[in-house]
């Protein structure tokens, strides 16, 4: 077996080690200044875990980088397409047996049709991108459900989800009704959140959670690149977050009533 490539993720980690040892910080001192655990800092470090950027910003203001380390991370990091954790989350994704799905803002790729998955992949900045292979490979995720045995599956969305126009009124109805039949599947799930339930743990973010072979993982969703979660003190704070967005959503019957509702109003008139 060949030598695995070094990501882009793990040289910036590398150069955030470099700084903050010459800076004469330690992990432990830099992770109390930006008020994160040490173990963050350590998957910094390591690669295993992308810092968001105005982390970054109040890192180098400590170390006296200059901005050195937030362009080498725009420049590397987000640059690295496909990235690691995304062929990593779908390996895991194509052996769990269990899904958790939670999706604040859009329906989510797994139950997506290929005109609502265009709308929204149109608006990717990264340059370069084929907008039809990217389209592609979205779709492609969805065969877990149609190949081996598919996994249990349950869905939680924001109401808000059925309200925002993604691409036209059509490509709304169509991607609704599509939603609609994915409900009646046995193995599958879909909850909403009502818009009148007011503030909820799910404001902070989409994140899905894999069970595979009785270990859980989970996926954090960003802007620039999502995060592949594994620790255990992680992974049980998220729990704890899934089990309130689960308390604060409709019922399955409750939610395709309500799912029909949103299809009556996006049907072509």
């Amino acid at each position: 077996m060949g030598r695995r490539r070094t990501t882009a993720q793990e040289l910036w980690g590398k150069e955030l080690a470099r700084a903050r040892a010459a800076a004469g910080v330690t992990g432990r001192q830099l992770a109390e200044a930006l008020n994160v655990v040490p173990s963050t800092v350590s998957q910094w470090e390591s690669g295993s875990r992308c810092p968001h950027i105005e982390d970054v910003k109040r890192a180098e203001k400590l170390l006296g980088t200059n901005g050195y380390l937030a362009e080498l991370l725009s420049v590397w990091v987000s640059r690295e397409i496909p990235t690691e954790w995304t062929q990593k989350w779908l390996a895991i994704e194509a052996r769990a047996s269990t899904l958790y799905s939670f999706d604040l803002a859009v329906i989510p790729g797994l139950l997506q049709t290929e005109s609502y998955a265009r709308a929204l992949l149109q608006f990717n900045r990264y340059g370069g991108i084929d907008i039809d292979e990217r389209v592609r490979a979205r779709l492609e995720r969805q065969s877990i459900f149609s190949e081996g045995e598919p996994p249990t599956c349950v869905f939680v969305m924001d109401e808000y989800v059925l309200r925002r126009r993604v691409g036209t009124g059509h490509v709304m109805y169509e991607q609704l009704v599509a939603l609609r039949e994915a409900a009646d599947r046995r193995d599958l799930f879909i909850h909403f959140v009502p818009l009148d339930a007011g503030s909820y743990a799910g404001l902070v973010g989409p994140f899905m959670i894999a069970k595979v072979n009785g270990r859980e993982v989970a996926y954090e969703d960003g802007a620039v690149r999502g995060n592949v979660l594994e620790s255990e003190d992680q992974l049980a704070a998220l729990g704890r977050i899934w089990d309130d967005i689960r308390a604060a959503a409709l019922p399955h019957t409750a939610s395709v009533n309500l799912l029909e509702k949103e299809i009556e109003r996006w049907t072509p008139r």
